[in-house]
């Protein structure tokens, strides 16, 4: 079963090259964006496009580290994409203002990338099982100026952790201590047992808002 569904991946990714000359991927630091590139270079033999990691200077310092040990390891162009003039009363806002705000830093992060670096499509490590919000994406999804490509929707949480043991990927050392999802900010994720939801871990605000921000071009 994963074999299969190792195979869709790589079908969407080589889609994807054949389809689009300016091509890049979004890196969170993350478990599922590092199966992505760990599939794109699978694919591909080496990654071969720019790699993008949208900086809120929130992270972890966990976070920061690993992108930039797995960088050095699997040696792809790593760009550091941020603007903290915009965050600027990020820490006078309720959590819910600062899970709005983040998002809408993403989106114009997004933007900013597709228009400097002439991107056409972008790699995006999202999966159908993760919220609601993102159930009814498609692997190829049509924005206004450029294409979303999802090679991972059809993995579950199961699956990419199975995915890293089998394969012995690197993963942030942050999941040995319990997270289960990585945010954009230390203090609006925490740790969560295994019975519990994956983003259980993710502030209430940032789900009720997620899909109201996907509207407006967020992951």
């Amino acid at each position: 079963m994963l074999e299969e569904k190792i195979e869709k991946s790589v079908g969407v990714i080589q889609e994807a090259f054949e389809r689009f000359e300016r091509l890049g991927a979004c890196f969170t630091g993350g478990k599922d964006s590092t199966v992505m590139l760990h599939l794109i270079k699978r694919a591909r033999g080496k990654i071969d496009i720019p790699v993008f990691f949208i900086d809120t200077g929130h992270h972890f310092e966990e976070v920061y580290e690993f992108v930039n040990y797995l960088s050095e390891r699997w040696k792809f162009n790593l760009i550091y994409i941020g603007d903290f003039s915009l965050l600027a009363d990020y820490d006078m806002l309720s959590k819910k203002e600062k899970e709005m705000l983040l998002g809408k830093y993403k989106i114009e992060m997004i933007k900013r990338i597709i228009e400097s670096y002439k991107i056409e499509g972008l790699f995006v490590a999202i999966r159908w099982d993760e919220c609601e919000a993102r159930a009814g994406e498609k692997y190829f999804s049509e924005r206004e100026n450029h294409v979303r490509i999802h090679p991972i929707l059809h993995f579950t949480e199961r699956d990419i952790w199975a995915y890293i043991r089998k394969y012995n990927v690197p993963y942030c050392k942050l999941y040995d201590k319990g997270y289960r999802s990585i945010g954009d900010d230390k203090d609006l994720v925490k740790p969560i047992p295994p019975h519990l939801p994956e983003r259980a871990g993710r502030e209430v605000a940032k789900e009720q808002v997620m899909r109201r921000l996907r509207e407006l071009g967020y992951f």
